[in-house]
């Protein structure tokens, strides 16, 4: 029986270098028990280097990034 489910699961990096949220769903809903998932819901948090605390510091390209988490899905 499907069901709705919550969590928080890191969506890992696809082939073209963008999160692949597909296989954080299912990863989410196979925790539960489940064997597939559809994300309903997800998440994103900017990382960045602790450099960005030192006082002066100009922020550079790669400081940061972006990681997106699946935060509910649809599970059958």
């Amino acid at each position: 029986m499907p069901s709705l489910v919550t969590g928080r699961v890191q969506c890992p990096e696809s082939s073209r270098g963008g999160p692949d949220c597909k296989a954080a769903a299912d990863a989410l809903c196979k925790a539960k028990g489940y064997s597939q998932g559809k994300s309903l819901g997800t998440d994103a948090v900017e990382k960045c280097s602790a450099k960005l605390l030192i006082p002066g510091y100009k922020r550079q390209p790669g400081d940061c990034r972006t990681e997106s988490f699946v935060t509910r899905a649809w599970c059958q």
